[in-house]
């Protein structure tokens, strides 16, 4: 089932209609979830709902499921894998779009030492 909302929020996603992807990107948190608190699919779904999210203006929501993410991906990955740098820029842009650059730049410099490390 997580496959299927996956794909399904992907796909509502790319024709702008970003309420049915929110609620699917839900649905694929929650299987993710039965599946276990670390799971990688635990990660990409949150990282997938906050993108959602962020596109729709909604931060302090997004904001909670980019730590999610970050969370999980540093449990099952290490801190400072290069796993970490998508949804690092992409909370870093949620940041900007809040108007909180100090923040922001930071998330930019922790991927950009996680990259020169690959």
């Amino acid at each position: 089932m997580w496959e299927r909302y996956n794909l399904s929020g992907q796909q509502a996603m790319s024709s702008g209609k970003s309420a049915d992807a929110e609620a699917a990107f839900r649905l694929a948190l929650q299987e993710a979830e039965k599946i276990g608190p670390h799971d990688p699919k635990v990660a990409m779904s949150a990282t997938n709902l906050a993108n959602c999210l962020r596109q729709q203006g909604k931060f302090p929501e997004a904001e909670t499921f980019y730590k999610k993410a970050i969370e999980v991906k540093e449990k099952h990955f290490g801190p400072l894998h290069h796993e970490l740098i998508g949804v690092l820029e992409n909370y870093a842009k949620m940041l900007r779009g809040a108007g909180r650059e100090k923040e922001a730049e930071k998330l930019d410099h922790k991927a950009k030492i996680i990259f020169s490390k690959k």
